[in-house]
This record gives structure tokens, sequence and C-alpha cells, in this order.
């Protein structure tokens, strides 16, 4: 197993953890926050104090090592947050509509030939959007202009096409110039990689939003180590302007530490507001153990042992490929999706659900990052053990998926399950009113039942972030909506009692 290099070993490019290690070294008598003083092993957790330099107004230490992960991911600024990419999210979102508000001026300025105040603008997004960009949405007054899949529909998917965009951008600018209204669009939102290891054209798709004077803003939460496989496909490097990484999630960074990345190629000047971004969606008491981590990050990060890794998944993927096609040919289960570090597996062509499996490996003391009826997702580093994990996960499924599929009960249990859904072509709902617009109207928790059917839903369901949100708040309950809530589990919802 690789492992992180000692406290004490290297500071050149680690600033905040020296700060931290002096500090403690320094014996002084701590007359500040936080309350438990340094006891219980907590003495790495300290304030903004004399020196260690502020989160959202950095000119020291944090100003330095941000600069140096800037470096290392050609970026030209890069932010620490210590609360997730939810935070980073709402921040691209801010900056999107300041980008645009600034483009089209200000003051008097900012006036339809008509006299009338300037319209919301419309953020594009792909319809498997994080819940923070709805929630920024609501926050920021936004609309939004979904971009639906363009294959068929499963929870945590939406392929969309650089000609995909093109196409709805066009229409888009057509319908509004038939209404004589203003073309008001504020940026492109795209996730990538999904949750099931897709990844978009970020290449195509930037240079589309490009051409039409549009920023791209890329949630990469679960992709921050593209940026050292061969090619790099960081979306940083592929013409993203903005993107977020969800450091924590595929670097040795500890839970909550994420990037703000802002391309060299952006808008000049869009990172002015950067910090003042965060901050309106963030604490003013960040963590330092989580910017420590962010800090070290740098310097434990070896793009060899990254490479490494994918190289030793891709070859287990391939061993796993031949067994379940040996086994039970192709209408068993498959390797899925085309991330370098994440395992996926495949069980719509089976009659035993995914989520079945996760339990059955969750018995012999393996834990997946996730599983619904269709799919099982794992997500791999350098830092699992080799060969003992990949070894382990391996005997497992070709241990437990044989049984599996020989259990009539299960057989039939998925069978129930599934009636009706492969046969929905999904379409988003009919939108009544934006989610801004739901922030305060009254509701009320009912159960999923054809009932709702013409019922406005009154917040977003999506069942893990990111993934395609089968309603959201604003639109209107039909009878295909019912049938995908009941597949995947959804118990409740909340109704607008308009």
């Amino acid at each position: 197993m690789i492992k992180g290099p000692n406290k004490s070993n290297n500071y050149i490019l680690q600033p905040v953890l020296k700060f931290i290690e002096q500090y403690k070294e320094s014996g002084k008598t701590r007359l500040h926050m936080p309350g438990h003083k340094g006891a219980f092993g907590y003495d790495d957790d300290i304030t903004e104090v004399s020196g260690a330099d502020s989160l959202y107004t950095a000119d020291g230490i944090i100003a330095e090592s941000e600069q140096e992960t800037a470096a290392l991911f050609g970026a030209r600024a890069t932010y620490y947050s210590t609360e997730g990419s939810s935070q980073v999210i709402k921040a691209m979102c801010y900056l999107a509509l300041q980008n645009f508000y600034k483009s089209v001026g200000d003051g008097s300025e900012m006036k339809l030939k008509t006299g009338k105040a300037l319209a919301h603008p419309t953020i594009f997004a792909t319809r498997n959007a994080h819940k923070s960009f709805i929630y920024a949405s609501m926050l920021l007054g936004f609309r939004i202009k979904w971009l639906i899949p363009e294959e068929e529909y499963y929870l945590c998917k939406c392929l969309v096409s650089p000609k995909g965009l093109e196409t709805a951008i066009k229409e888009y600018k057509e319908e509004r110039e038939k209404d004589g209204s203003q073309t008001n669009i504020a940026g492109v939102y795209i996730t990538s990689p999904d949750y099931l290891g897709n990844i978009l054209d970020v290449k195509g798709l930037a240079e589309v939003a490009h051409k039409n004077g549009l920023i791209l803003l890329c949630d990469n939460a679960h992709g921050s180590y593209l940026k050292f496989m061969e090619p790099d496909i960081h979306p940083i490097t592929l013409g993203a302007d903005l993107v977020s990484d969800s450091a924590h999630k595929t670097l040795p960074v500890l839970t909550g530490g994420a990037y703000l990345h802002v391309s060299a190629d952006a808008p000049k000047g869009i990172e002015e507001d950067a910090k003042n971004a965060m901050l309106m969606f963030g604490s003013t008491s960040p963590s330092y153990m989580i910017m420590e981590s962010l800090d070290a990050a740098p310097s434990r990060i070896s793009p060899e042992k990254y490479r490494e890794a994918a190289e030793r998944l891709g070859k287990l993927k391939n061993r796993l490929r031949e067994i379940f096609r040996e086994r039970v040919g192709d209408s068993g289960p498959r390797i899925y999706g085309d991330e370098p570090l994440k395992l996926c597996v495949d069980m719509r062509a089976c009659e035993v659900s995914a989520k079945v499996l996760a339990d059955k490996l969750h018995e012999r003391n393996i834990e997946c990052e996730y599983s619904d009826p269709d799919f099982l997702v794992t997500m791999w580093t350098p830092f699992n053990e080799y060969p003992t994990d990949y070894d382990r996960f391996f005997e497992a499924i070709t241990e437990v998926l044989p049984e599996l599929l020989n259990q009539s009960e299960e057989r039939d249990r998925k069978t129930k399950q599934t009636i009706g859904l492969k046969k929905i072509c999904y379409n988003v709902p009919v939108a009544l009113y934006q989610p801004y617009e739901m922030r305060f109207v009254p509701h009320e928790e009912m159960p999923v039942s054809e009932d709702l059917i013409g019922k406005v839903a009154a917040d977003s369901v999506i069942s893990c972030p990111p993934a395609v949100s089968p309603i959201v708040a604003g639109e209107v309950i039909n009878e295909e909506i019912i049938k995908v809530l009941k597949y995947y589990g959804v118990k409740t919802i909340e109704i607008a009692k308009l």
C-alpha cells in the first residue's frame, strides 16, 4: 500500500502543513478557538491565528498553497474549498452569472430594448446535475434549460454530445428571437465523469460553448485524478472554463476538500470574485485540517502510481469480462463505463438487482460506493492495497454472482420491479415554474402513487448525486415519473400546495 509522506519530511510544497507543525511545536497557550485547545488528538485543528492566513482573503500561506496546486493542474487559478464540491458548484454558478452581467453592461445598459429589466439569465445543464446546482438556481435566481440524455434513461447517466448541445443552443436562440426576447444564456454546465464512469466529450462541448460566446462549467467531482492519466483528460486541459474537483473522492485529501479551478483561457478577470463567491456559500470557520490535507496533496500524489492503478484496474476489468462471458454470456452482468479508476457492474441484462449484489459483497467485508437496481459502482485509487483488494474483489464477485443468478427468488424480485421501466422514453417533465420560484411555496410530503399525477413537485428528487433527477422543483408529475420513482425506491415526495 502507498503511504503518504511523514509530515516532517518535506515542507517545500506544504506551507500550510509547515505552519501548523511549527505552531504545535511552539508550545503557545491557546486562548483562541476551537474549544478543544488541541486535546483529544486534534492539535492540527487551528483557526485564523497570526500567520495562518485566512481562506477567503488569502495572501499568505494559503494563497501560496493554492498557487502550487494551480500549477499542478495547469489552471490559471485554483481555490480551496473545505465544504466539498457543493460549495464550489454554487460558486461556479455565481461566477457564470457575474461574467454574464459584465458582458451585457451595467446600470442603464442592463435593460431590454423594451425598457424592461433584464430577464433571469439561463444556464444550460445536463440533467444529471448535482443537487447543489439546483439549489444554486434557487439561491441565485437563474433559469435552467435542461439538456436531456441522448440515449436511454438511467438514473445516473446523461450523455450529451457537442452536436446535441449545438442544436439545443440554436433552437433556444430561435425560440427567443420569435418571442422578441433577449438571448440570456449565462453558460453551459456539465457533469463529467458521471457516477457510472461515463466521460463526455469535454473538448467538443467546450468548442461549441465558446463558439456561441458561452463559458463551460464542469462538475468533475469524480475526476480530479484524470489530470494524471496518459493522455491528460482533465476538463481544465480539455477546455472547460470553470471546474469543480472533489479532491477527497479520488486524491489523498480529507473528506470535504475540493478545488475550484479557473482555466488559463477563461474570460479575463472571472476569478476576481472567486473568493467572495466561495464565501457566499461557505462557513467563515473553514477547517484547517482539511486545508492541511489539500496543501499536502501535491507531494502525496504520484502520477505514475495513478497510472499504474488504472492499468491494474484495467486488467481486473478484463478478467471479469472474460469470466462473465464464459459463465453467462450476453445475458449476464457486464463491466461498464470509460473512467479509468471506476469499476461499474452493469446488471441490466440480469434478473437480479445490483443492490442485492452490493449486499452480498458487504457480507464479505467489501463496501462499494453505490448500487441501484441496475448498477454497482466501485471506486479505486493507488491507495487500495495491491494485490489484496483486487484479488478479494475478484474472488468475491465471481463467487457471489453465480449463486445470485441461480436464485429464482432474487430473479422474481427484480422482474417485478422492472416491469414497464425499460419501455419508458424519458422526457423532462413540463416545468410550470423554475426552481427559484418554489423556494417559499408551501408544500407537504406525500406518498408516491398515481394520485400525484398532475401535481407540482416542490423539491427535486435525486437518489445519489450527481444523478438525473426524475422530477425537479416546479415540474409537473406524470405517469412515467411515478414509474421511475417507484423503480428507484422513492417512497415520498414534497408536493407544492398551490
